[in-house]
């Protein structure tokens, strides 16, 4: 190795750090591209006969090499295996394979962070610990609007609710005003019909280069004013949120870009976070179009997070649907009406990590730097795909509308659907005790995901608790052979997990018929969910 590369990982990054962040961008074009083919389609395609061999030689060499894991990781002869067991032993597999790539990973890490005596690796201490208003995970009392002013209203929020206080909801005072938990803006929302000079065909002026383009970076209250001032004055904004969720149970925003025609803005929205009800002057202002792609989750969020509501807006996910697209990416967008290719390096990005590096910021800013030029070629296109009549564009508009009525609630624990996670795990032989203690691990790990303020997945993740609940273990050892990373809640409530493991071996569940009998409806209902979620993940 010459000197050049000594410091490079693999001779080829600089740091484990990007090499991660490469590979993640190829495992998403691969899902991509594979979201791209569809199901529905695939009876078609293994018709043409060049198409068929070529799947077939590739579906003969992904066996092969799975056969090579699994010969490394496995004991079971895999040709007496049925679909069901094999498609369950590669789940394992490839859980296990991801452990072992992360141990390594992070070994190879602290390896370069030794020899490298100028790269610092970067901990993140958890933003949530240091918001003004502490994040109540409870079940006790669902989630509480934050709106204290309500500006460009119909209907005036009640006086009493522009005086509450965050930190004094209780349970009598909802019982005395339940309409604290309505949405605020539903007549404003449902009343409003655009203007009709956005419903006619419009100039297309191809945006100047992100390098072109005037980017604030906005984290102080001047910045924030210099902003204000900025997009109070126009007509049309395009709008983003990055959100992180691995590190906390209701999850937050990090980072919102807004574009203008003619400039960007990056908010540090963990910055400011008590500060962005402002943005309601202009959000909620039915003059002024926003314009969103995949809008469904950020409605939620700019609620959870910031008390912001959203009248007049414009999902260009939703016009991609209505002009039935083949793909409703917004990397799909980005290429055919801007020949932008998007980047995929930093779609799993942390997006809690401050400073934000360039790299963060430019991938940001491209994700409403083009986006009004986008919602430009979309509105043409519903009204010429129509022979110039404005149905499918009112159309897209109503669908908008309807997401911007989605209310943001705190999510709530429902004891049974632990039988989800069992049918998704594709187990169908657990017995009482294996059952008690799927439950039971189910039921303690979301309490520590909210008491600590972390995702279920990081306390416990699936695997690992249909694991334990599956082998049993008998001591607190055992519970730590069953992982081969422990994760840090699991070592953290050794006795405690010990404890719940021997009451299921103790008092299992009786009535095994009566546990299964609905399993077929809450199988139903997580395809019903996945259904309709699909586009989210492919939103990117």
């Amino acid at each position: 190795m010459s000197s050049t590369n000594s410091t490079k990982f693999l001779d080829l990054f600089n740091n484990v750090d990007e090499y991660k962040q490469a590979m993640c961008a190829k495992v998403v074009d691969v899902i991509r591209t594979s979201n791209r083919l569809g199901m529905e389609n695939f009876d078609r395609i293994m018709t043409i006969e060049s198409c068929h061999d070529k799947i077939n030689q590739l579906s003969e060499r992904i066996l092969h090499r799975i056969y090579q894991m699994k010969s490394h990781i496995q004991s079971s002869d895999w040709d007496q295996l049925d679909s069901d067991e094999k498609l369950e032993q590669l789940v394992d597999i490839n859980d296990t394979l991801f452990e072992r790539i992360a141990s390594a990973l992070d070994d190879a890490d602290g390896l370069k962070q030794s020899s490298v005596s100028t790269v610092v690796r970067q901990v993140v201490i958890k933003p949530q610990l240091k918001f003004k208003h502490k994040i109540d995970n409870s079940t006790q009392i669902p989630f509480i609007p934050k709106i204290r002013n309500k500006p460009h209203a119909q209907i005036p929020l009640p006086m009493f609710m522009t005086q509450m206080n965050f930190e004094s909801i209780d349970l009598d005072l909802l019982e005395k005003h339940p309409e604290i938990l309505d949405h605020p803006y539903v007549n404003e929302i449902t009343s409003f019909e655009p203007d009709e000079i956005v419903l006619k065909l419009g100039e297309l002026h191809f945006p100047k280069t992100i390098e072109q383009t005037k980017c604030l970076f906005v984290d102080t209250i001047d910045t924030l004013k210099t902003m204000m001032d900025h997009i109070e004055i126009q007509s049309e904004l395009a709008i983003d949120l990055e959100h992180h969720s691995y590190r906390s149970y209701q999850g937050f925003t990090c980072l919102m870009q807004i574009s203008s025609r003619t400039e960007d803005f990056l908010i540090d929205t963990l910055a400011l976070r008590d500060e962005l009800s402002i943005l309601n002057n202009v959000f909620t202002n039915p003059k002024v179009l926003k314009v969103f792609h995949g809008a469904d989750w950020d409605v939620e969020w700019l609620q959870k997070d910031f008390g912001i509501y959203i009248v007049n807006m414009f999902d260009t996910h939703q016009a991609g649907k209505e002009l039935n697209l083949p793909t409703l990416s917004l990397a799909y967008l980005l290429k055919t009406y801007c020949n932008i290719d998007a980047s995929k390096q930093y779609q799993l990005a942390d997006w809690r990590l401050r400073p934000l590096p360039k790299e963060y910021c430019r991938y940001a800013q491209e994700d409403t730097h083009y986006l009004l030029y986008i919602y430009d070629r979309l509105r043409n296109q519903l009204i010429e795909s129509n022979k110039n009549n404005t149905e499918f564009l009112r159309s897209v508009y109503s669908k908008s509308k309807i997401i911007c009525l989605r209310l943001y609630k705190k999510p709530i624990f429902d004891e049974n659907t632990y039988k989800t996670l069992y049918l998704k795990a594709h187990k169908t032989n657990f017995n009482g005790s294996q059952l008690a203690a799927l439950k039971l691990l189910y039921a303690w790990r979301d309490k520590i995901a909210r008491e600590e303020d972390e995702s279920t997945s990081y306390v416990l993740p699936d695997l690992l608790l249909i694991h334990l609940a599956e082998l049993l273990p008998k001591d607190p050892q055992g519970i730590r052979a069953c992982c081969k990373l422990v994760p840090e809640l699991v070592e953290k409530n050794l006795e405690e997990i010990h404890r719940l493991l021997m009451q299921a071996i103790e008092k299992p569940l009786v009535d095994l018929n009566d546990v299964k009998s609905n399993f077929d409806e809450c199988l139903q209902n997580t395809r019903s969910i996945s259904s309709s979620n699909k586009h989210i993940s492919t939103e990117s």
